[in-house]
């Protein structure tokens, strides 16, 4: 029946195995602290991730552990009750807050150039803070401080860091426009304007009429741009 068959058949070449892939070197071991510091992040978001959701009456230390991942003994290591809790989440929310303003901030201002006139970088500003008192988490900060009205420990906890607060938007109004820093009425129309917002978010809870408070806003712009340019122009 003809030759002898070669080998290995030419239908079938040899190949040579591939070689498995060198596993990847272990991950080294998270420290103590790491590991720490890692669940207290992820109580901080699951509480303000609550807040915003089911708002102060509805957020429970059970519900937050369950978006948390974590065990109730967990959570009370961190934070012993659950005031010190809300008043850190307050805190963890105004960083974000700053932090979201601080990036919009500097993207609109690579995006407008260097021939930005003072007065549109503040109209700028002030657009950009609006937003931030029209954000879901500053609402449940709002309901913090509501709650905190007849709760004298969340009071005493979330007063510290609303100064801080603050103080941290002060010093950041002064870095962003400095040329008229230090005087009164600079500083109480940065004042002004944030407890303007304050109300304005307030209200636009039970009553979101857009008109009304782009009105307000154009109002306040204006405000803000006589006091933040050198002398008062546009």
């Amino acid at each position: 029946m003809g030759g002898p068959v070669p080998w290995p058949p030419v239908s079938t070449p040899l190949t040579t195995a591939p070689r498995p892939e060198p596993e990847p070197p272990p991950r080294p071991r998270r420290t103590q602290s790491e590991r720490r510091a890692t669940t207290r992040r992820a109580l901080l978001e699951a509480t303000s991730a609550c807040l915003v959701e089911h708002g102060y009456a509805g957020t429970s230390t059970t519900l937050i552990c369950q978006h948390a991942g974590v065990s109730q003994g967990a959570l009370f290591k961190h934070f012993p009750t659950k005031a010190q809790l809300l008043g850190a989440t307050a805190e963890h929310q105004y960083d974000q807050l700053t932090e979201h303003f601080l990036v919009r901030f500097d993207r609109l201002g690579h995006a407008s150039g260097p021939g930005a006139s003072p007065g549109d970088r503040v109209g700028q500003a002030v657009g950009l803070l609006w937003e931030v008192f029209q954000s879901d988490q500053f609402a449940a900060s709002l309901e913090l401080e509501v709650a905190a009205r007849t709760d004298p420990t969340l009071q005493a906890l979330l007063g510290p860091v609303l100064t801080r607060h603050a103080r941290r938007v002060r010093r950041l109004a002064v870095a962003l426009f400095p040329d008229n820093a230090g005087q009164e009425r600079y500083d109480r129309t940065i004042d002004l304007v944030l407890e303007v917002m304050v109300g304005m978010a307030i209200s636009r809870i039970a009553d979101p009429d857009p008109v009304h408070y782009r009105l307000l806003l154009a109002h306040v712009t204006d405000l803000a741009r006589d006091a933040f340019t050198p002398g008062g122009t546009r």
